[in-house]
């Protein structure tokens, strides 16, 4: 439900839970941001929170199953970087679906697929320096996505409990 109230000369939408994502700016011009979101006890923030890194740790899961369901299949064998590579773009774009069927933002999806990508990049040049074995370049990469999509997550941490 839309209600008006006068802050300052100036109208302010507030959106109820039911409406929050489709519910558009009365004005024109106004941008989506302008919105403001009901306030949530912290406990509800926390728990939104948890569920969406949940729920994109799954869609990394399925896609790390369906890559190595199809390179088991196909028996292909890659040299550790590129299956580093490639196993963290296999993560990176289903949960890069799911964010956009969540109706995330472009710049969210693009954050996330950044904290995917930048961490396995990161890892495969050290492996190139010599400072770690490349045997544990996928370990470590897997390691390292987690915390740097958390991070990314607090960064934005509005838009991932009140979305």
């Amino acid at each position: 439900m839309l209600e008006m109230k006068a802050l300052s000369n100036q109208p302010v939408t507030h959106v109820s839970q039911a409406e929050g994502r489709f519910a558009a700016p009365l004005h024109p011009g106004a941008e989506i941001d302008t919105m403001i979101h009901p306030t949530l006890s912290r406990g509800r923030q926390i728990l939104r929170f948890m569920q969406h890194f949940g729920e994109m740790v799954l869609a990394m899961l399925l896609g790390m199953g369906i890559l190595e369901a199809v390179l088991y299949a196909t028996g292909i064998r890659m040299a550790p970087e590129v299956s580093a590579l490639v196993m963290a773009v296999a993560m990176t774009i289903p949960m890069m679906v799911w964010m956009h069927i969540r109706k995330h933002s472009w710049r969210l999806n693009a954050e996330m697929a950044g904290a995917m990508i930048v961490p396995t990049a990161v890892l495969i040049s050290v492996c190139d320096l010599g400072l770690l074995p490349r045997t544990s370049l996928m370990l470590f990469t897997h390691v390292l996505m987690l915390p740097a999509m958390l991070a990314v997550m607090l960064y934005r941490w509005s838009d991932y409990t009140h979305h």
